[in-house]
């Protein structure tokens, strides 16, 4: 029982395993659109910008600072002070007649200091922004700026849309291929089979063996490249969606039910174009709505700027820091408001906005650049696979058709009524039939991935 149980769990693990190897073309996105490093980078520059914006705002949050400085000085600062006391002491008692007026001579002069050698300083401030005429436009482009990292975000899932959906059509094409020459090689083999049981009973050349023997070859040597070429294309896929190299998978979805899918219909040529799903064309709008709050920010540099402070301030001076009978704290407080207003810099700011006005001149210029190339990959994209689509219906026509002449060559050949050279003729055109459906196969959905890459339909 304990080992029909560890065999169920091996089972299941294994299948479990098996399963996370194979994708769809939604799964492959899918993974792609979560583990892409892009879609990584992205997710950091918007937490980034989230961050940005609560340093922005911490501009006019008050702000409070601490601090306790100590200080020994080992010469104290001193001046140099006349004797002032003298005279008017000696002056009293000269008025009063206590003593004989006398001559004092010159006054002398010694030095004094205000300061102890030991200063101990402790403080408290805070502050506080009441006017600043850029600060709501700075804050308010921090803001688009987050805005922008979505749009930005929205044309790297976008693109790896695009790359994923590319490198997985390539392996279906592949495979297609691989499938297409497996089936040509059984059929050559079971025709050199045949011809050469004609050849031994006397009724075919050994040039007949050759050409089909070459045949064979040749598409033996096709399928090797196809395989060397799938392997490519997986790994294609895998770096496109960030998926481990050295890991196999698996893709799951059929290319002819992927073809089928596509419809035409909804496709017009004269249709209107919206210009706001392109993810570049946002960021275009959001770059030229930067440009507008920074002309604004630079042009209220003009306006002046208020700061309101406060601080409180003890200090400790003494001769001997640690004598109690020496004078003690000293307190100290003020508040205040700071204002500054700009007379003149040189034309610097005027300057920054003329810069500013032809950086938004450019943008518009690109804007009109980014809407003719944006109505001209639409247009393309939409002829690319109404073109393809009436490529696929003839070539699979022409293939059947094709195929059609190749059975009815080897038939009359079976039978002696044919040449060889009509078979290898009907085999090439069969194969070339072959390859040209398979191309137009993968024209239209190429085509139809760059219609949805053109209108940034997910």
């Amino acid at each position: 029982m304990k080992n029909l149980l560890l065999i169920l769990l091996l089972t299941t693990g294994l299948s479990q395993l098996q399963a996370q190897d194979q994708f769809s073309l939604k799964e492959a996105v899918g993974y792609g659109l979560i583990h892409h490093n892009n879609m990584k980078m992205n997710d950091l520059d918007y937490q980034s910008a989230e961050q940005t914006i609560k340093e922005f705002k911490s501009i006019a949050m008050p702000k409070v600072n601490g601090g306790l400085d100590y200080s020994y000085y080992l010469a104290t600062p001193a001046q140099p002070v006349e004797d002032f006391i003298s005279p008017s002491v000696y002056g009293v008692l000269f008025q009063e007649g206590v003593i004989p007026e006398k001559d004092l001579g010159d006054p002398e002069t010694f030095e004094f200091s205000f300061v102890q050698p030991n200063v101990l300083t402790a403080s408290i401030g805070a502050s506080i922004q009441l006017f600043d005429g850029g600060y709501l436009y700075g804050l308010k482009a921090a803001k688009l700026y987050k805005s922008l990292v979505k749009k930005e975000r929205v044309q790297s899932e976008q693109t790896i849309i695009t790359n994923v959906t590319k490198a997985y059509m390539s392996i279906l094409i592949a495979e297609k291929n691989k499938e297409v020459i497996s089936q040509n090689i059984k059929v050559v083999e079971k025709s050199l089979s045949d011809i050469k049981a004609v050849y031994e009973s006397g009724f075919a050349e050994s040039l007949d063996v050759d050409r089909m023997q070459l045949s064979l070859e040749t598409l033996q040597t096709q399928i090797g490249n196809l395989d060397q070429m799938i392997q490519l294309s997986y790994n294609v896929l895998k770096f496109q969606m960030n998926y481990p190299i050295d890991q196999m998978i698996e893709v799951t979805d059929d290319l002819e039910s992927m073809v089928d899918q596509i419809t035409i219909d909804e496709i017009s040529l004269e249709g209107p174009i919206d210009m706001s799903r392109r993810a570049e064309f946002g960021i275009l709008e959001v770059g030229q709505q930067l440009n507008e709050l920074d002309y604004k920010r630079t042009k209220a540099g003009y306006l002046p700027t208020a700061n309101a402070f406060v601080n409180l301030q003890e200090s400790l001076q003494r001769t001997n820091i640690f004598d109690n009978d020496e004078a003690g704290w000293l307190p100290t407080a003020v508040v205040g408001v700071n204002i500054k207003a700009p007379i003149y810099d040189g034309g610097l700011k005027s300057a920054q906005m003329q810069n500013i006005k032809l950086k938004m001149m450019k943008t518009d210029l690109q804007k009109q650049d980014l809407q003719n190339l944006i109505t001209l990959q639409v247009r393309n994209s939409q002829r690319s696979i109404l073109n393809a689509r009436n490529t696929v219906n003839n070539s699979k026509k022409n293939l059947e058709l094709s195929q059609k002449i190749f059975d009815k060559t080897r038939i009359k050949f079976k039978e002696g009524v044919g040449s060889s050279i009509e078979v290898t003729q009907a085999e090439s055109d069969l194969y070339q039939a072959q390859g040209n459906y398979i191309s137009a196969l993968y024209d239209l959905l190429s085509a139809k991935t760059d219609y949805n890459l053109a209108i940034a339909k997910n």
